[in-house]
């Protein structure tokens, strides 16, 4: 349906358009101002708001198997207790509080790192972690399948390890995240010392762990972005521009919110909800990050959407983007059709029932009224028309329902002649495309091999070609050529003798141009009369006036 050859492509017209079956290249630029506009308004139709707290709540179910299987690496591949000591002190800072504030998580944490099968741990962490966590990925499929006006397809067998995969990856991602930010200060010198780098090594981390860290978060929700709504995106997209506008967006919500912790003392929060204020400040911190991820989807959708818009796609509906997989949309589908057609015929066993109680409740109290005696026409009547309404209802049930028949047969023909008539467009594109590739291979070659060739090797090939076709002299032709080159020679010398006569002559006078005369109008009496008219009316206007004296 999106044939694409070169620089030239097939506009779709279908007012019913649908996603394509491979990925269109649109290799125009977006329009910032129209899909930063676009998303504003989309981030509010999608209810993101709605979909952001629905995130969190996956968000906090993931937070503790997560955190378990983090302190399980660092107990095992590292210094668990000063790395936990680093990242309380972070936390403290942040929220304006002393480390001590924070003994009990300390003393927490601690304990389960001090625990032993520190293996088993962290293997029943990180599955806890996995399947948690997956549910907030999931949860993000979701969401992203509404941004693209899209339905899940994928199967259960085919959706659940992808989301795992993705959700691993993200956990190994964020671990590295983590152990980055608290890899600082004194414990990025004593790694130093321990691997033989000197201190301006140290400096210099110190300096680039940020650019490191803001690189593997944008790639975070970048794959996010990528990896799980049911739409193939190209490979280059899992950097895109809506992640970076994500990351921006959170890190200066982030911002916003410890400023005002820092200068409120989360005073107002602390009257409302005492001792749990804390808790729900970092519920609205994870509110506001899945907001801004949220909104850098949007904003990564209508980007898209205005590239394909200036590359001539009709995408002001949908983002036309592929489907990875179809095949649950059209048992959904199949289903709903199913459920449809089962609630049509309810409503009309409903009616036919209907029609039948009241013609039982009409033929009832025509037996009253009339009991047994001389009313025995009357209920005779009151029986046949009871009949004739009960038929007349069964036969419009049954007529709608052959209706309803027909329609589906025939809208079932119809999708069946589109699925065949796609596929035949399809290869007619591919055969199409195929010869196109062969004669530009071709024409390559060809061009190859002349550029190759002098253009003295070129007139030499023409002519020995020449010589080679060229007709075989007999006398005969011989005496044919010199009777052409006679008549060509004695017209040759007409021609000059004309040339050479005329050029003798005096050049001729200019002829006098022709001075057309304006003849008089014909006499006519309509002319005549009119005349008289316009003198009569002069006339009359002057001696009303008093000017003819």
């Amino acid at each position: 349906m999106f044939p694409i050859e070169g620089n030239a492509m097939t506009l779709l017209t279908d007012p019913d358009i649908e996603r394509p079956e491979e990925l269109p290249e649109a290799k125009a630029k977006p329009s910032w101002k129209v899909a930063l506009k676009r998303a504003g308004a989309k981030f509010s139709q999608d209810q993101c708001t709605d979909k952001a707290a629905a995130l969190t709540y996956f968000s906090v179910q993931s937070i503790f198997p997560g955190l378990i299987a983090v302190l399980s690496l660092l107990n095992i591949f590292g210094n668990g207790a000063r790395t936990t000591k680093k990242l309380v002190a972070i936390l403290a800072g942040v929220l304006g509080k002393q480390p001590s504030d924070f003994s009990q998580v300390t003393d927490f944490i601690n304990h389960a790192q001090s625990q032993g099968g520190g293996g088993i741990a962290l293997a029943v962490g990180i599955l806890g972690a996995l399947w948690s966590a997956s549910g907030y990925v999931g949860g993000f499929s979701r969401a992203l399948n509404k941004i693209y006006d899209i339905g899940e397809g994928r199967p259960v067998w085919k959706l659940r390890p992808t989301l795992l995969l993705v959700t691993a990856i993200e956990i190994v991602l964020i671990v590295i995240v983590i152990v980055a930010l608290v890899t600082s200060g004194s414990v990025a010198r004593e790694i130093g010392k321990q691997i033989g780098l000197g201190t301006e090594a140290v400096q210099i981390w110190d300096l680039a762990k940020w650019p490191v860290v803001a690189f593997i978060v944008v790639f975070i929700i970048g794959m996010l972005y990528w990896a799980t709504p049911n739409v193939r995106k190209m490979k280059r997209n899992i950097f895109s521009w809506g992640a970076l506008t994500a990351f921006i967006v959170w890190v200066v919500g982030s911002i916003a919110l410890v400023l005002y912790v820092g200068f409120t003392h989360g005073s107002g929060y602390q009257k409302t909800y005492g001792a749990f204020a804390y808790v729900i400040l970092f519920l609205l911190w994870l509110w506001i990050t899945n907001l801004a991820m949220l909104f850098g989807a949007e904003l990564d959708a209508e980007l898209i959407r205005t590239r394909q818009l200036r590359a001539g796609f009709e995408a002001e509906r949908i983002v036309l983007l592929p489907a990875r997989d179809e095949s649950g949309l059209e048992k959904k589908e199949d289903k709903q059709k199913k459920l449809l057609k089962e609630a049509t015929a309810l409503r009309m066993g409903e009616t036919v029932a209907a029609g039948a109680a009241g013609g039982g409740a009409l033929a009832t109290r025509g037996n009253r009224d009339t009991g047994n005696g001389a009313g025995g026409n009357r209920k005779d009547k009151k029986a046949m028309g009871t009949t004739k309404q009960q038929d007349m209802q069964e036969t419009r049930a049954q007529i709608s329902r052959d209706r309803v028949e027909r329609r589906d047969k025939a809208l079932a023909e119809a999708k069946a002649e589109r699925k065949v008539r796609d596929r035949l467009e399809r290869q007619e594109a591919k055969k199409k495309k195929k010869f196109n590739d062969a004669l530009k291979q071709v024409k390559a070659e060809r061009k190859a091999r002349e550029a190759a060739v002098t253009y003295p090797q070129h007139r030499a090939s023409i002519e020995e070609t020449r010589a080679k076709y060229a007709p075989r002299q007999t006398p005969a032709r011989e005496r044919l050529e010199a009777e052409q080159r006679a008549r060509r020679a004695s017209y040759d010398a007409d021609q000059a003798e004309q040339r050479a006569k005329a050029a003798a002559q005096p050049p001729e006078p200019p002829k006098p141009k022709k001075v057309k005369e304006k003849k008089p109008p014909m006499p006519s009496e309509a002319r005549t009369q009119v005349e008289m008219d316009k003198t009569q009316r002069r006339l009359a206007w002057f001696a009303e006036h008093k000017r003819g004296e």
